[in-house]
């Protein structure tokens, strides 16, 4: 959320400090955070629904302080702002370079796209922190290889999943949801069983084959030029489409 109001206050260099305060003001990070927080009265000090609000945003800023993404309280004494965005890397040397707004030219290897209505319609929100993971990292290698991704999709080994990308087993498995929700699509393997288990993995392990990964298709951004509530609904009950959409699919 904080890189997407730098892209949005600036186009191109240094990000700079951030201008909406935690609280208060006309615009607050606690009306752009959309968190659960309600209001506890039977404690010994009564906390209201916005007081909690208010904490949640500040340990957010302190867990990204503490990781060296972001300064806090930076400005003019009297004149402090929430934060201030740093480079990506989380550099811990003394001297912290600050966040530097992508230009549009740097290039698929070093920039990951995300359309602003992945914002402003609420996707954002609407998925876990291990489905836009696993997208993010989808959405790098189809612009990584873009020949390969156009042709058969595009695919994580094991090696790649833990050492370039860092990411669980479990997080890889919200390719699932993602491709239910229509974000993705997941090739079809004969190999491997819908939840990606290997067919007769004991008989295929003993003839010594290779076991091929799952490869998918990131659907483009036109999905989250709506709203996700339609599409969740319809994933999470097992709705099935409508005819209008079938209509639309055929044609």
């Amino acid at each position: 959320m904080a890189v997407f109001e730098a892209q949005s206050r600036k186009r191109s260099g240094v990000a700079g400090p951030c201008p909406i305060p935690v609280s208060g003001g006309e615009i607050s990070w606690t009306d752009l955070i959309v968190s659960e927080a309600k209001q506890n009265t039977q404690a010994k000090v009564p906390v209201t629904a916005t007081q909690n609000r208010v904490r949640q945003v500040k340990s957010a800023i302190k867990r990204l302080a503490d990781e060296n993404l972001i300064l806090r309280n930076v400005g003019e004494p009297g004149n402090t702002f929430s934060l201030m965005l740093l480079h990506e890397s989380g550099s811990a040397e003394s001297e912290k370079r600050g966040y530097l707004i992508p230009e549009y030219y740097e290039g698929a290897r070093t920039v990951v796209t995300l359309p602003v209505q992945f914002f402003t319609n609420g996707w954002v929100y609407a998925l876990t922190d291990s489905e836009i993971r696993m997208y993010m990292i989808l959405k790098h290698l189809a612009a990584r290889f873009p020949d390969s991704h156009a042709l058969r999709g595009v695919y994580l080994s094991e090696r790649d999943r833990e050492w370039l990308y860092g990411i669980s087993r479990d997080v890889y498995e919200a390719h699932l949801m993602l491709a239910k929700f229509g974000l993705i699509q997941l090739v079809p393997n004969p190999l491997r069983h819908r939840d990606g288990k290997v067919v007769e993995f004991d008989n295929f392990l003993k003839k010594g084959g290779v076991i091929p990964p799952h490869r998918f298709f990131v659907m483009g951004d036109s999905p989250f030029f709506e709203s996700p509530l339609g599409k969740m609904r319809r994933a999470l009950l097992n709705y099935p489409p409508s005819r209008d959409q079938m209509m639309r699919q055929k044609s």
